[in-house]
Formats: C-alpha cells, sequence, structure tokens
C-alpha cells in the first residue's frame, strides 16, 4: 500500500471520529510524485459533491493577487487607494493586505455590526460594504500582523477592479479551469452540488460568504488537484504565481512565517485551513517531504476544528498516526462558567464580573462603561426566570462563544458571551431579540 493511500484511509477514519453525526460527509486526500488517493465516508458519496472551503479561498486570493502582478495588471506594493476608495487608509498595500500586516481588524464595523444572525452573520455583506469599512475602521498602530477577513475581501474587489473581471469569474478562468478543477466554483460557478452543512451535529444552511475572504466550493478530488499544482507548480505563469504566494514575507512568530495567503512554518511546511458555519477545510503543503494533505468535512462552527485539521495532516505527513490529533473539547464547566457571570450581572455585581474579564479587555473597558452597557438594556425588564444557552461554539484555545436566552417578564434578551478556558470572560454582547 502507498503512503497516500494508507494516509488518505488513517485521516478520513480520523475525521469521522471527530465529527461523527448522522448526514455529516468528510473526506481526505494525500498526495506525492507517485500519485493521489482519496478517501470519503460515507464511501458512497457521489464524486461531484462541493464543501465550502472557507478561509482556504485566501491562498487562491493570493495566487490571484501574485498572477495580476506578473502579468504587469497591479503591483503589489500598489498602494490600496489606488484601486480603493479608502479615506484615511490609502496607504496600505496590496502587499499588507495580502500578509495581514496592513492593521485593519478582522472585521469591519459595519460586518460587526450585522453580527447578531449566527446562522448567517456575513448576510448582505457586500464588496461595496467592505470598502465603506475599509474608511471606517481604525488601523493598529505600527500595523502589526493581524488576521483579518476585512482585508482579504478587499483584495477581491481589487482584483475584480485591476481585471475588469468579477470575483467569480477571475477565480475560474484563471486558477480552477487552468488546474482541471471542474468541479468546484465560488456560488453557483462550476458543477457539482454542495453538501449540506452541520454544526453540532445537526444540519444549518449554507453562510453568504465574503468572496475573496472566502466563497470557494471544492469537490474532494478538486481540492487534491489544487494542493498537486501548489506542491508542484510548473513552469508557467500560474506555476510562478504558485510559487511567489507560498514565499515568506513577515515573520509572524519565532516558528512561523506570513507569505501570501499561505502559513509558513520553519520546517519548510505551507499550511492554511478554513471554516464556515457548517464546513470545515485545511490544506497542508510538504515541500521536504514531497507530499501533501487535504481535508474536508460537512461540519465545522468552530474555528478549533482548524487546529485539530492541521494537527492530523502534520502526523500523517510524518507517517504517524493521525487519530492522535487532538479532538476540540471545550473545559467541562463551561457552561456553569457562562451561567455564572449572567446571574451575577443580573443580581448587580458588576464589579465581580469586571474582574473577571480578560487583563487585556480590562484595559480597553472600565467597569462604568460595563455598568452601563448591562443596564441600558435590561432596564425596566424585572428578573429574569430562565436562562438557556441556545448555541454554542469552540473558538480558538478551546474558549466557548456561547448564545444565552434571558426569560424577562417583558419578553426575552439574546446574550452572546465569550468565556475562557481560564474562566475569565472575554466580553458580552447583547443581540436583537428574535421576532
Amino acid at each position: 500500500m502507498t503512503w497516500a493511500t494508507q494516509a488518505s484511509h488513517a485521516l478520513a477514519a480520523a475525521l469521522r471520529a471527530t465529527f461523527d453525526a448522522d448526514g455529516v460527509v468528510v473526506a481526505a486526500a494525500a498526495l506525492d510524485v507517485s500519485g493521489t488517493a482519496v478517501a470519503v465516508d460515507p464511501s458512497d458519496t457521489a464524486a461531484d459533491c462541493r464543501f465550502e472551503i472557507g478561509s482556504v479561498t485566501k491562498t487562491m486570493t493570493a495566487t490571484l493577487l501574485a498572477l495580476l502582478a506578473g502579468r504587469g495588471v497591479l503591483r503589489l506594493d500598489d498602494q490600496v487607494g489606488r484601486w480603493l476608495s479608502a479615506g484615511p487608509n490609502e496607504a496600505i498595500t496590496l502587499r499588507e493586505l495580502a500578509t495581514h500586516s496592513s492593521g485593519l481588524p478582522q472585521l469591519g464595523p459595519d460586518r460587526r455590526s450585522r453580527s447578531s444572525d449566527s446562522a448567517n452573520p456575513w448576510a448582505g455583506y457586500t464588496f461595496e460594504d467592505a470598502e465603506r469599512d475599509l474608511r471606517q475602521s481604525t488601523v493598529t498602530p505600527g500595523r502589526p500582523h493581524l488576521y483579518s477577513n476585512l482585508g482579504y475581501q478587499l483584495l477581491g474587489l481589487v482584483l475584480q477592479r485591476a481585471s475588469g473581471q468579477d470575483y467569480p469569474t477571475l477565480v475560474t478562468e484563471c486558477l480552477l479551469d487552468s488546474l482541471e478543477m471542474a468541479h468546484s466554483g465560488v456560488g453557483s460557478r462550476g458543477l457539482g452540488t454542495l453538501l449540506t452543512g452541520h454544526a453540532e451535529g445537526r444540519p444549518v444552511a449554507s453562510w453568504e460568504r465574503p468572496w475573496g475572504a472566502g466563497g470557494v466550493e471544492a469537490t474532494i478530488a478538486d481540492l487534491a488537484q489544487y494542493a498537486r499544482a501548489c506542491l508542484f507548480p510548473r513552469d508557467t505563469p500560474l506555476g510562478e504565481a504558485i510559487t511567489l504566494a507560498q514565499t515568506p514575507v513577515v515573520r509572524v512568530a519565532e516558528d512561523i512565517e506570513q507569505a501570501l495567503g499561505w502559513i509558513v512554518l520553519d520546517d519548510g511546511v505551507r499550511e492554511h485551513s478554513g471554516g464556515t458555519g457548517g464546513f470545515s477545510a485545511s490544506v497542508t503543503l510538504d515541500h521536504a517531504r514531497g507530499r501533501a494533505v487535504a481535508l474536508l468535512a460537512s461540519s465545522g462552527g468552530s474555528p478549533v476544528y482548524s487546529t485539530y485539521l492541521k494537527q492530523a495532516a502534520h502526523l500523517a505527513l510524518a507517517d504517524q498516526d493521525p487519530r492522535r490529533a487532538a479532538a476540540p473539547r471545550p473545559w467541562p464547566v463551561w457552561r456553569e462558567d457562562a451561567c455564572d457571570v449572567v446571574r451575577a450581572l443580573l443580581n448587580g455585581q458588576v464589579g465581580q464580573v469586571y474582574e473577571r474579564l480578560a487583563p487585556q479587555v480590562r484595559e480597553k473597558v472600565a467597569v462604568q462603561q460595563l455598568e452601563r452597557a448591562w443596564s441600558r438594556r435590561i432596564e425596566g425588564a424585572g428578573s429574569a426566570e430562565e436562562i438557556v444557552i441556545v448555541h454554542h461554539e469552540i473558538a480558538a484555545g478551546g474558549a466557548v462563544m456561547a448564545e444565552l436566552s434571558l426569560a424577562f417578564a417583558t419578553g426575552p434578551q439574546r446574550l452572546r458571551l465569550l468565556v475562557l478556558p481560564s474562566g475569565e470572560l472575554g466580553g458580552f454582547t447583547f443581540l436583537p431579540s428574535a421576532s
């Protein structure tokens, strides 16, 4: 049995053990110079079934940026103000957007204000909205490395304006068609059928996705084709762009560099993962070993699954059992911690809650601000008769984003809490009450 065959089946088994719910499809591809092997569970899943690949799309956006730079259509050091109405942020360069070193926030202010719909948080957020958020966003001084979905959606818009083609057409004609990824596409583009996504074991509706930062759907065979093109770039303009997109630009940690889109580890491995409300994805390239792994699951809703997928891929690439990867789990008493915070607020113990804020949050928020934010929303509502956790997501590092419903005599109030594994509070936000 070849390494690729053994690795793909072991990875599919590991994914199945983690994403074990009715209707969830998991898929793994492993490839090296000798060939590609794909394993899908359930095994009778149609070959043309597409998965949302989430932020793996960013590596494709970065490759298209490099391709247009190679054609002379734009330059990586172009200021964003050349292509977009950027207001005070016009000096940010395209290279900075592509390496998450622009200082822009992860989400623009308008996108944050629309985050109340957990079932479709990007609903109605267009390129035009992102361009407006570019003008309104406050850039972090020093422009540190900050992962920014806003930055990559802006790159998608830049690619549209520079090429004269809409983003889906550009992706299709310049990348997917060239790599013979016929069953992949953006939205309705391409053949195949999108699978139903899942979160917490339940089917969920597909998100609207921000083009550039996300938006591509792919079959496992097509994603393996993409991984092969990235592992063994051809001597073509597209191959040169693929190589440039993987070239390190900014060191972001002792053992990590940022390329155009791709994360580069000190051992030379390139990787990127992605997640949407109902899907998880990952591509890992090991140039030293001449191997690559692509992973997909029709289950998501949690950024921490990205870490799991990457762990499993690294184990398989090193000829180890990917089932040793640690499946994401929240800490045992997170529900109690979340409810304790709400009870303290309901009892007027705002100072106690303030002390539970993570130190980096306390530096930005005064206790008086916390008290005003709470009292403005519940003033006159009376006492809460019931606290119910209606939804939760496991966030990076094991933190939990919990959505709670508080039953007041005047009607329900919805609250979102970020609770850290330490028991500290990362913050809370009131959500629009369900009608």
